[in-house]
């Protein structure tokens, strides 16, 4: 098998958080920007820009950056994008294109009558095409399917990324499983097989998983299993990357400021940088304006109000 080359240019793994807000309230389309959901300010970029991370992952509403399958994309949130790619630009940094949906559109599973796997592959073609000329942008194909069975998965990846690269676009593209696309059940859920079936032209991929601390992986939970567990669940998808000539990028995880979970974050980020052969980088999720307390937020930077910061940061990119 040949060796994925994913993001060779790269020197330095990736690292990074998740700024949410453009995803929130999907129910509620178009929706009001500042009401419903929020997108990160140029400040915003900047100031985590400053902080040394060098990857922002940006979630966003696909039926809101597209309002009807198979038209034009909508005009009012893709400016928003636009003023984020920019800000990146200008600081150097990565931008992940996130469409937060799970698989869905409105709540239309991907390959169903209602959304035909060619109108995933005509979103992608849009966005492509629009971004094809910004080498700070990754395309993260869609986060965290969870209803389709693998095989039918990678067959819809596989065209979203075809669609990506009939526009000429050579930037990275990020490959998530279904079933939520966790690291500690990427072999048993059926994603390490059915995905080694993806093929790129540009060779330019890495596989985005996700991996929280709790009981059952989740990610809903303030306590964690042990401070080792990000480790002992990432083991056995770094073999299979390993074995297989395969990169990957931990998308999602997060710790509450629990003792435990501090341990389990700063093991799993020493983790991470021990294996950046195959992991290229990472989001932590999350931060984001509107996150209040919310048990994992890093929003404030300040390593006294949020620990978990004080942490990650020892990762970071000094400026």
């Amino acid at each position: 098998m040949s060796v994925n080359n994913a993001y060779a240019e790269e020197t330095q793994q990736l690292v990074g958080v998740n700024i949410s807000g453009a995803e929130l309230n999907e129910g509620k389309i178009p929706g009001r920007h500042g009401h419903e959901y929020i997108w990160p300010s140029a400040d915003e970029i900047t100031r985590f820009a400053n902080a040394g991370f060098t990857v922002i992952r940006v979630p966003f509403t696909w039926s809101r950056m597209q309002l009807e399958l198979n038209k034009p994309l909508n005009n009012n949130e893709v400016k928003y994008l636009d003023i984020v790619i920019e800000a990146a630009k200008k600081n150097n940094i990565k931008i992940v294109l996130d469409p937060h949906n799970y698989g869905s559109y409105q709540g239309n599973l991907i390959g169903s009558e209602a959304v035909p796997m060619a109108s995933f592959g005509d979103f992608w073609k849009r966005l492509a095409e629009r971004y094809k000329d910004s080498p700070n942008v990754i395309f993260n194909l869609m986060n965290e399917p969870f209803k389709q069975k693998s095989s039918e998965w990678a067959s819809q990846a596989q065209v979203a990324i075809d669609a990506i690269r009939s526009t000429g676009a050579k930037q990275l593209i990020l490959v998530p499983g279904t079933n939520w696309t966790g690291a500690h059940s990427w072999i048993g859920s059926g994603n390490a097989e059915a995905l080694k079936t993806i093929k790129d032209p540009e060779n330019n991929y890495a596989f985005d998983m996700h991996q929280y601390f709790d009981s059952d992986s989740s990610g809903t939970h303030s306590t964690c299993v042990s401070g080792d567990v990000g480790v002992v669940r990432l083991e056995k998808a770094t073999k299979w990357l390993n074995e297989n000539g395969q990169r990957a990028f931990l998308g999602e995880f997060g710790a509450s400021a629990d003792p435990v979970c501090l341990k389990a974050l700063d093991n799993t980020l020493k983790y991470l940088k021990q294996n950046q052969n195959v992991w290229i980088g990472w989001t932590y999720w999350a931060a984001g304006k509107w996150w209040g307390n919310y048990m994992f937020n890093i929003q404030s930077l300040d390593a006294e109000k949020t620990p978990q910061f004080g942490i990650i940061k020892n990762y970071l990119v000094d400026k």
